[in-house]
């Protein structure tokens, strides 16, 4: 209870002594609130904020501006090889994928072809149509140990102008034969 501050001039009953120390309290207080207002009337007014003045505009240099440029169709060039590389890539994947088929399909094909020059099969579709070897009556020798001759007849033997017509027309035929 003793560190309650008081106001001067009222009393306290009781056994408690007065607080010496409060009337020294109260003028500091006071001296305080003196100074403060002393140091508000002091204070120089407030003075209006100036406006930041606009700094001139910075043309940009044209070698900035060439760069900047020249980065755009590099990027623009980088992302359209991207998008080739992309598709060059699925055509590929398509491809291996069709070479793959196409492979497992020569084997096959190579299987069946294989089988058609194997004797077994050779006989058993040859015995499954009705064929069979021939006996000894069936065979026939032929003699052709005469001299080997050929005669070409043609028909119609012309005269003049039909061997002067076929000779220009087997120029005219050698002559497009040249130049195929």
């Amino acid at each position: 209870m003793a560190d309650q501050r008081r106001r001067p001039g009222t009393t306290t009953y009781g056994n408690l002594a007065y607080d010496l120390d409060n009337l020294v309290r109260q003028r500091n207080l006071e001296e305080a609130g003196k100074v403060r207002e002393q140091e508000r009337q002091e204070r120089p007014s407030p003075q209006p904020r100036r406006q930041a003045e606009p700094q001139p505009r910075t043309k940009a240099s044209p070698i900035v501006v060439g760069g900047i440029v020249v980065l755009a169709a590099m990027v623009m060039l980088l992302i359209m090889g991207y998008v080739q590389l992309t598709t060059i890539s699925g055509n590929v994947a398509e491809l291996k994928s069709e070479l793959a088929a196409l492979d497992d399909q020569h084997v096959s094909l190579l299987t069946k072809y294989e089988q058609t020059f194997d004797l077994a099969t050779v006989k058993e579709t040859a015995e499954a149509a009705g064929m069979s070897k021939p006996t000894g009556a069936q065979i026939e020798y032929v003699d052709l140990s005469g001299a080997d001759t050929a005669v070409v007849y043609q028909a119609g033997a012309g005269g003049l102008l039909s061997d002067v017509a076929e000779r220009v027309e087997q120029g005219f035929a050698a002559l497009v034969e040249y130049f195929r």
